[in-house]
């Protein structure tokens, strides 16, 4: 058998060994220099928001931090490639139009690298109303997607054909107010509203919807047929010196005017101005307080407390649905974290707040997903700017958002309709008083049937009226000269102390628990 003869490597010297790291170096730079680098497409945002509003502070609360955890999710979660970048940056809108007006116009003013692509916000109406004229003009054409602003005329595409926004308009209330007109079987209702244009749209959309949907016909829970009177503009200049008293001046005259026509009342308003309003009524001798209904939009435990408890106790308040999601609680807890306060709180438009910014990255993912496919042939250069114009183009951006399938947002399934507005989903509550510890309480009453978007009586709500009773006012004595008509009683739907027997010419008992069904409410009035 042959022998094998081993041979020792010779070691290389020092002088190689540098040698041949240097060679290793270079052919890693060279790799580096060779290698197509990654193309990036930078959105950059403003954030109009109000630094400090009417002296109260922030609005939303805590919004750098709210929109710092929507940023740090957007671009790891949305865009975990890499080839997106959102950054945001916050103009301080005064929730003054002037203002507001001036944010968005200074954005224009340096060099384009330096000029934002969107905008979220703003949260005022009246912000909105000028500031999404101007980004929807040539010239600008970008998009604006607000977190709070429900002016119902923003909804008209010819004029505000880049903005959306991550709220209903306030006019989307009028279905669910119609829902409960008719659950209640009011055949009489007063539509009350401040001089303001919010409300004043708000009113004639109300108006309108609930004649179209009864008209003048009865049936057996509207034998009169339905009307809608005492529809009265709330005037008053707050500016002026003598403001409140003009303020109260004003209720009295419409509450006395109206007294014998109507105790079912909507009034739209500022929350702080509805409060004001049911006091003056209260106080009101002439007026018969205790016989009437009230509904209204947005007041929350936040505006009802102890001390207003002896005249909102009865109150009804539809509202955009309170967030309740884990995608929320993690927003709550980052800004705890930020702050280093468990206590910090966010309410829903914090959570709108960052859906805005949220809503803004699913468009532009949905926009670069659908060239790329459509364009794949095409090289990267070319798709990579018909892209970057495309994600900044106000028209495109908010056609993509009518058209985006719902996804989670903080604050709830998010979905727009073909206005770009958010699809409404609201909660009614009640302001009802604890029998055990005294104090006011917004309670939940009706929800949205998440499948069929009406509104559905919680489990267990029993009402509560400013009388104390549960039964629901149906005063037809009032218009028809005749005692209210009674129906069967439910056990159990009275409230404590109250006797369930209790009779009253101007109330009959609860209604039966169920959805709120109205096919004609829930087509659209034009």
């Amino acid at each position: 058998m042959a022998s094998t003869t081993h041979t020792t490597p010779t070691p290389l010297s020092r002088e190689s060994n540098v040698h041949m790291l240097s060679v290793l170096l270079w052919l890693a730079l060279l790799t580096l220099l060779l290698r197509p680098t990654l193309a990036v497409i930078d959105i950059k945002v403003g954030a109009l928001v109000a630094f400090d509003y009417a002296g109260y502070g922030p609005w939303p609360p805590h919004y750098t931090e709210i929109l710092s955890s929507a940023v740090t999710n957007i671009n790891s979660n949305v865009f975990p490639e890499g080839d997106i970048v959102v950054s945001v940056r916050n103009l301080n809108d005064k929730c003054s139009s002037k203002d507001g007006l001036i944010a968005v116009v200074n954005e224009f003013d340096g060099s384009p690298s330096d000029r934002v692509d969107g905008f979220i916000g703003p949260g005022c109406s009246e912000v909105c109303k000028n500031a999404a004229y101007i980004v929807s003009k040539e010239g600008f054409n970008v998009p604006m997607i607000s977190y709070a602003c429900t002016l119902d005329s923003l909804s008209n595409k010819d004029t505000y054909s880049t903005f959306a926004r991550t709220v209903s308009s306030v006019g989307a209330n009028a279905v669910p107010m119609t829902n409960l007109v008719q659950f209640m079987k009011w055949e009489r209702i007063g539509i009350i509203y401040r001089n303001i244009n919010l409300y004043e749209e708000a009113a004639a959309k109300f108006k309108k919807t609930l004649e179209q949907t009864f008209g003048n016909t009865t049936s057996s829970d509207m034998p009169d047929g339905f009307k809608v009177v005492c529809y009265k503009v709330w005037y008053y200049d707050e500016n002026q010196d003598d403001g409140k008293v003009d303020m109260k001046r004003a209720a009295n005259d419409i509450l006395n005017e109206c007294k014998d026509e109507v105790r079912v009342f909507v009034i739209l308003a500022y929350d702080s101005d509805v409060v004001q309003f049911l006091k003056f009524a209260s106080e009101l001798e002439s007026f018969p307080f205790a016989e009437c209904a009230f509904i209204t939009l947005e007041v929350t435990s936040t505006t009802v407390d102890n001390s207003t408890r002896e005249y909102t106790r009865g109150l009804l308040s539809l509202a955009q649905k309170n967030p309740a999601n884990a995608m929320f609680q993690e927003l709550v807890q980052y800004v705890r974290t930020s702050l280093n306060d468990e206590t910090a709180q966010l309410d829903v438009y914090s959570a709108t707040l960052y859906d805005s910014l949220l809503t803004y990255a699913m468009a532009a993912k949905h926009i670069k997903e659908e060239y790329y496919t459509a364009h794949s042939d095409a090289s990267d250069e070319d798709n990579l700017a018909a892209v970057t114009e495309l994600v900044k183009n106000g028209t495109e951006i908010v056609q993509v958002i009518t058209e985006l399938a719902a996804f989670q947002g903080a604050s709830g399934m998010v979905k727009f309709d073909s206005n770009a507005d958010r699809i409404a989903s609201i909660e009614v509550f009640q302001a009802q008083v604890d029998a055990t510890t005294n104090s006011v309480n917004m309670v939940r009453i009706f929800d949205t049937d998440a499948d069929t978007g009406n509104l559905e009586l919680v489990d267990g709500a029993v009402f509560q009226w400013n009388d104390g009773s549960a039964n629901i006012p149906n005063p037809r004595s009032v218009w028809s000269g005749q005692e209210a008509v009674r129906g069967e009683g439910y056990p159990g739907n009275h409230h404590p102390g109250d006797d369930p027997h209790r009779s009253s010419p101007h109330c009959h008992p609860h209604r039966p628990r169920g959805l709120l069904y109205l096919e004609t409410a829930r087509s659209e009035v034009t």
